[in-house]
């Protein structure tokens, strides 16, 4: 992970647009590539890609409000998933602070600021099926305080058909 949070952060020079955060550009992967950076999510999927290729066990994890990563202990996880209380999580990484590495508790402290309950769903690895619906919903709430009906629309055609 130090190995791919120095290539990714400080040799290509991916970031977090902490200035522009809502801004869509940062859900189209094309546009994160170019510009290099974009919001948790976007750099999560890319950071994930990168790792998954070096056969790195990194997985997003849908959080409220925010997007992370898993670092997962593939040999255990079967026994572990089992287990309520142990995910098979070794550590997460945030992508949008440059790598950061979190734990557990971090997660936990995380959950607690937003004032919600400790859901198991906010601990392990999502599908890419949620990546896409995130990304999408994304797009629509932006849309939407735009008032870009049409594009709303045509996202709305495009979320339904992933989760019918």
């Amino acid at each position: 992970v130090k190995i791919i949070n120095k290539i990714f952060y400080d040799v290509f020079k991916f970031k977090g647009d902490v200035e522009n955060f809502r801004s869509p550009e940062n859900n189209y992967i094309h546009r994160v590539l170019e510009r290099k950076k974009g919001n948790p999510l976007m750099l999560s999927v890319l950071y994930s890609i990168i790792a998954n290729r070096l056969d790195v066990p990194v997985y997003g994890v849908n959080l409220p409000n925010h997007f992370v990563l898993a670092y997962m202990d593939e040999l255990a996880t079967m026994m572990e998933v089992s287990n309520e209380k142990n995910y098979g999580v070794l550590f997460y990484i945030d992508a949008f602070s440059k790598g950061k590495i979190l734990t557990k508790s971090s997660i936990d402290d995380f959950l607690n600021h937003l004032r919600l309950p400790m859901n198991r769903k906010y601990y392990e690895p999502c599908s890419h099926t949620e990546i896409m619906v995130r990304s999408l919903n994304n797009l629509i709430s932006f849309f939407q305080s735009n008032g870009d009906n049409d594009k709303i629309t045509e996202l709305l055609e495009l979320r339904s058909i992933l989760t019918d």
